[in-house]
């Protein structure tokens, strides 16, 4: 499964990346995140490693993700060393036309399947950016 969802943001690059690349910030934004736990200090950066606890499809379950890849206020790119989800989740921002574009996408796939999950992920990342609009924009 590959999938990735876009959103423009009304505000900067710079703010949306604030928002969007600090892990401690994910539960305000990200619906399936409940709790964050980081498991290496300093700021983020290639190497660093996240645990997060919370769910998808009614499933609750924890992941850790590893930063492979970093620009900072542009790319986080993301592998899944534990948990249900395989492959890699990238972050991008880049400036657009009336702000920001913000995107997310999922490669890989995870332990557990049901119908229509690529569509059901698709949107719950869309919801996810809709919140990343809201808070970084204050409405």
């Amino acid at each position: 499964m590959d999938i990735r969802v876009e959103r423009t943001i009304a505000a900067t690059p710079e703010a949306v990346a604030a928002v969007m690349f600090d892990p401690l910030r994910d539960p305000e934004w990200i619906g399936g995140a409940q709790c964050v736990e980081p498991l290496t200090s300093g700021p983020l950066a290639v190497g660093s490693r996240v645990r997060r606890r919370g769910g998808f499809l009614g499933r609750k379950f924890s992941w850790v993700t590893e930063v492979v890849a970093f620009e900072p206020d542009r790319l986080v790119d993301m592998r899944f060393l534990e948990g249900p989800m395989q492959g890699s989740v990238t972050y991008q921002v880049r400036a657009a036309a009336g702000g920001a574009l913000a995107s997310v996408r999922n490669h890989g796939g995870a332990s557990f399947s049901v119908p229509g999950m690529a569509w059901m992920l698709r949107r719950s990342v869309g919801k996810d950016l809709d919140r990343l609009a809201a808070l970084v924009t204050q409405r």
